[in-house]
């Protein structure tokens, strides 16, 4: 089913199964997403990453001329105590900034999740980007009763925040040094060979890519599921 965001002109798409997901014409979204970037660079992500590595995605497309405007890629996560949704690729062109986007993505991939199963109760970015970090963190100001890690704002450390970021670089950075202070995970180098797969430095180092991270965590474990769905709509409608 798609989302209409009529005053913006937008269409808005989620995809998880992956024959669907596998008729997407890949080079298409990177055309019209590199052409609104800065040279009309190829993004980098997107070269390595073939879209059937993702669990779930949701696209924007402009309504007029059905060119793609934004892309999320996101995967199934579980530690020894519980599921996780990990965000790892987000983008938005330049031409549909301002409109909250990146939030709108985020609530709808919850909120399609939670009419398939039990909608996610920790999402997960693992990120380089300061502005994707600011992202997760106003995101989790929209949920009621959630935990953000790391949190600047406060003197203490949430050790239940703390243990469950813990868990999750246990998962996604088994290599890493994970530093509960700060959310980073620190390492030598890793290798992305499909979602979910990290393989050290010995490999191929065409795809070598820095593995210092801050990991951000939306804990919603305190909140039962007709409120976080709640809230995920209210996100999504948000201006």
């Amino acid at each position: 089913m798609d989302h209409v965001l009529a005053e913006h002109g937008l269409r808005l798409t989620y995809l998880c199964d992956a024959n669907a997901i596998d008729e997407v014409e890949q080079d298409r979204i990177l055309d019209d997403l590199t052409d609104d970037g800065p040279d009309g660079d190829p993004l980098p992500w997107f070269t390595r990453y073939r879209l059937a590595d993702y669990d779930h995605l949701v696209l924007v497309t402009d309504r007029s001329s059905g060119r793609y405007r934004a892309f999320l890629g996101a995967r199934d996560g579980a530690t020894t105590r519980e599921d996780f949704l990990l965000l790892e690729t987000a983008f938005v062109a330049s031409a549909a900034r301002g409109q909250n986007l990146m939030r709108r993505m985020i609530a709808l991939a919850m909120l399609r999740l939670g009419g398939l199963r039990t909608v996610p109760s920790v999402v997960v970015a693992c990120t380089r980007n300061p502005a994707c970090y600011r992202i997760m963190q106003e995101t989790a100001r929209h949920f009621t009763g959630a935990v953000f890690f790391p949190n600047p704002d406060s003197v203490a450390i949430n050790f239940r925040a703390a243990t469950l970021a813990q868990r999750i670089a246990r998962e996604i950075g088994p290599n890493h040094r994970f530093q509960a202070t700060t959310g980073m995970l620190r390492g030598g180098m890793m290798l992305a060979v499909g979602a979910g797969q990290h393989r050290p430095l010995a490999f191929d180092p065409r795809f070598l890519q820095p593995a210092d991270r801050m990991l951000a965590v939306l804990d919603l474990r305190g909140e039962d599921e007709a409120t976080i769905i709640e809230d995920a709509r209210r996100l999504y409608r948000s201006r």
